[in-house]
């Protein structure tokens, strides 16, 4: 038996199989025949030709729903299936050093890699990452290796795995996933949002674990405490067996009272409502947990969800958003346009950022792609009629983003009514605040809105200047740290000053000790993983609003991060008699 301690991002016990998670390919290396060369160069050109047709099929695809020019970026990589240098390359070394394709073709495209990367011109250093995608194209064909998807998975395992992408829990199948273990990760990232909102236990941070573990390991995973138990003892799997029957006795407790309003002992009302990124696999939960609608639906992950690089259609953006809005008839749906960017890429060889978090992402995006853009705001105001629609825009800094967005959904309007399609002429427009230069703009961004949301996540790491994934600076990644609750005041208050109601859909929203000190700041509604819903909601039915605004009032005149969590820590001793870390 053998025990690691990881970072605990997820909470729950899980208990089985494990399966180790690897998108590398494993290039074997073995001598050949003078008579055999004859068959490696046949299937070295059957598997060239057929990466070349795959890239015509889909360059043809992405020009029929998109745009010609959403297709012509497969220009290059065609061209390069079609290199006759290349080719001659190859057969020069096969003939040469009598080694199996594989072998050959994976030292040549390494070779040219490495001279294109040294060269200044920026145009052949991009030039490199199409090669290196078009080489593992053809490697994955000679080797006759599918891509693995955890949504192939045939039966419950553990996955582990040095990262895991956001593409890849997008894809996934979920009635086969016990928990995550992975070696990089955060308790913001989005892989870990992801696992708390499906109820999946999650542990991140230990370092080479995915060589340490083998498929088929017996293993133990205490989401609470951040252990990982491999092959237990038969005395330890019955500790964590009854463990894992208790803790599933007292969610069954707490989601007795998932029916009762959510407001404080004097009577102030704070709605809960689901984050949720992949409906189909989500909302059983969402429902189950006594959430009061979808306080963000992050639209991004229909493109994410999808084994083709693209973006979806206007129809089946459309046919999602009617999903979503037709099982809230009573409830407000707020779907978030697309926030791709930062660590949710369009194509896994796209122009690397040096920083992406401050790059080309959401809205950034959007209004520099008006053609994705109009697509998207197409299928949501086509949506519109069949629910409560609210749409919001993210990573705001400034009125001329609002301006440029009203500006194209009028556009929109006036093509739908032209088209005489029906669609809500008032859906509430609302932004996201996560800028500190959206904070500082909130009193006119105001005036521009229907309606704010917090996004916690990323306004706490660019006020604190502090990437959420980055394990060196975590200790920086304080939520109820001065400078951010006198940002979120500032937002809360100026938002109220324009008349409109201020929500938060950011982590911070799901942890109780943070939620009594918003509450106590004025945040109207609080949107957060459903798994969360039902102890949130017990807690604000048990405390006031005006003590909350009391304690709140406090920490604000407070200098020190450790006083704050010591006066916090504090109150909810006395309050509430206990205190809570997630």
């Amino acid at each position: 038996m053998k025990i690691f301690q990881g970072n605990a991002v997820s909470p729950g016990i899980a208990i089985g199989e494990t399966f180790v998670y690897s998108k590398d390919l494993l290039i074997p290396k073995y001598s050949i025949s003078e008579l055999q060369i004859k068959i490696e160069i046949e299937r070295f050109n059957n598997a060239l030709k057929n990466t070349r047709l795959e890239l015509i099929q889909l360059k043809n695809k992405l020009s029929k729903e998109l745009s010609k020019d959403e297709g012509k970026f497969l220009d290059s990589h065609i061209m390069i299936t079609e290199d006759q240098s290349l080719v001659k390359d190859v057969m020069e070394k096969l003939k040469s050093e009598k080694k199996n394709i594989e072998w050959v073709l994976f030292q040549v495209i390494d070779s040219i890699v490495k001279k294109f990367n040294k060269m200044e011109d920026e145009y052949f250093r991009d030039r490199a990452v199409d090669i290196l995608d078009i080489g593992r194209k053809v490697l994955q064909k000679l080797l006759t290796k599918k891509n693995v998807s955890l949504s192939s998975l045939e039966k419950e395992f553990i996955v582990v795995s040095s990262d895991i992408s956001v593409s890849d829990t997008a894809s996934m199948n979920k009635k086969n996933i016990l928990a995550f273990i992975t070696e990089f990760g955060g308790q913001t990232s989005h892989v870990s949002i992801l696992a708390r909102s499906l109820g999946i236990p999650a542990i991140f941070g230990i370092p080479n674990i995915s060589h340490i573990i083998n498929t088929g390991d017996s293993i133990i995973i205490d989401g609470y405490k951040g252990l990982i138990i491999v092959n237990p003892t038969a005395v330890k799997l019955k500790e964590y067996n009854d463990l894992q029957k208790e803790y599933r006795k007292k969610e069954v407790e707490a989601l007795k009272n998932i029916d009762l309003p959510s407001e404080t002992k004097d009577g102030k009302k704070i709605p809960l409502k689901a984050n949720i990124e992949i409906p189909e696999q989500e909302l059983d939960m969402v429902f189950s947990h006594g959430a009061e609608g979808i306080g963000l639906y992050r639209s991004e992950f229909l493109y994410l969800a999808k084994q083709i690089k693209t973006l979806p259609s206007e129809e089946q953006q459309f046919t999602a958003y009617k999903f979503v809005l037709e099982k809230f008839p009573d409830d407000i749906v707020t779907i978030r346009t697309l926030d791709l960017g930062g660590d949710k890429v369009i194509n896994e060889n796209a122009e690397k950022e040096l920083n992406p978090y401050l790059g080309w992402r959401a809205i950034r995006f959007c209004l520099a792609k008006p053609d994705i853009f109009k697509t998207q705001l197409r299928a949501l105001y086509r949506a519109s009629i069949y629910g409560n629609l609210q749409v919001m825009i993210p990573m705001i800094t400034g009125i001329e983003e609002i301006l440029e967005t009203k500006k194209i959904i009028s556009e929109v309007k006036k093509e739908l009514k032209k088209e005489n399609i029906k669609f809500n002429d008032n859906v509430p427009l609302g932004i996201m605040i996560e800028t500190p230069a959206a904070v500082l703009m909130s009193d006119i961004l105001g005036e521009h809105s229907d309606f704010f949301s917090i996004g916690t996540n990323d306004l706490i790491q660019y006020t604190l200047v502090c990437d959420r994934g980055n394990k060196k600076v975590a200790y920086l990644y304080e939520p109820l740290h001065p400078a951010v609750l006198r940002t979120l005041k500032t937002a809360i208050d100026n938002g109220h000053k324009s008349n409109i109601k201020v929500s938060l859909c950011g982590e911070m929203g799901s942890e109780i000790e943070n939620v009594i000190v918003l509450i106590g700041l004025g945040i109207d509604e609080l949107s957060m993983n459903s798994i969360s819903i039902p102890e949130i909601k017990r807690v604000v039915r048990e405390i006031k609003y005006t003590e909350a605004k009391e304690l709140a009032d406090e920490l604000l005149t407070l200098k020190n991060y450790s006083d704050i969590i010591k006066k916090v820590k504090n109150w909810c001793r006395r309050k509430i008699g206990f205190i809570y870390n997630y």
